[in-house]
């Protein structure tokens, strides 16, 4: 049986696509580079975010709902949120409650997903919380605490975004082809209609002699004319 083609594709590039995609699916434009840092952790870390990527539906968007509070325990309904979407506010809920109570202990219930969830380890471990997630009868559980190793602001993986990206950041992420190139013409959807404007936003632009922007990019009519 011959191997499955491969291509190897930077963390910039996976980036980039992931978040077109982000885009598309409805998440809320404040949102959009949270979730696009939990899908590429997925990713990185073995989870498989761009499989889940390529199956996600528009639609799926929300915020998680904290149902009941007890000190450092919380209960939290997700309310068929897929994990990588809800990963950030609740790695924000954590933190926060961690940094009142030395601790944090959340049950999480309704998450489409789940095996995603553990995501939120290397998310809270790039903002200074060791975080540890497990599945349980009653829900996905979440533990929270300070964290005693951080990543030093000079290094790679600092740089990154996180001890889990270093490596892809040097050698980049290995996506099979066929899932590569799917996501890839997906996420060209997200881009604007290509028009003279469109371009001098883009690239480069032409000037008249008073340097103001001319109506027409002779490329852009040469091609509308085929």
């Amino acid at each position: 049986m011959s191997p499955i083609p491969t291509l190897q594709v930077s963390l910039r590039e996976t980036r980039l696509v992931t978040e077109r995609i982000v885009m598309l699916l409805g998440v809320a434009k404040g949102s959009w580079a949270a979730v696009r840092e939990a899908v590429v952790a997925a990713e990185a870390i073995g989870l498989g975010g761009l499989r889940f990527l390529d199956r996600c539906e528009p639609g799926c968007w929300g915020t998680p709902a904290l149902t009941k509070e007890d000190g450092a325990a919380l209960t939290v309904t997700a309310n068929g949120i897929p994990a990588p979407f809800a990963a950030p506010a609740l790695v924000d809920l954590a933190l926060a409650t961690s940094g009142e109570y030395g601790r944090a202990e959340l049950t999480v219930h309704g998450l489409r997903d789940a095996e995603l969830l553990p995501v939120m380890e290397p998310l809270g471990g790039r903002l200074g919380a060791n975080i540890q997630v497990r599945a349980t009868p009653e829900g996905q559980r979440v533990h929270a605490s300070q964290a005693t190793n951080t990543v030093h602001p000079d290094s790679l993986a600092a740089m990154a975004g996180g001890q889990h990206l270093r490596k892809p950041a040097i050698h980049g992420l290995t996506v099979p082809a066929e899932l590569w190139w799917r996501l890839y013409h997906r996420s060209n959807e997200a881009l604007t209609a290509d028009t003279p404007l469109s371009r001098n936003h883009a690239g480069a632009a032409l000037l008249t002699d008073g340097a103001g922007l001319t109506e027409t990019d002779p490329d852009y009519v040469a091609e509308a004319a085929h």
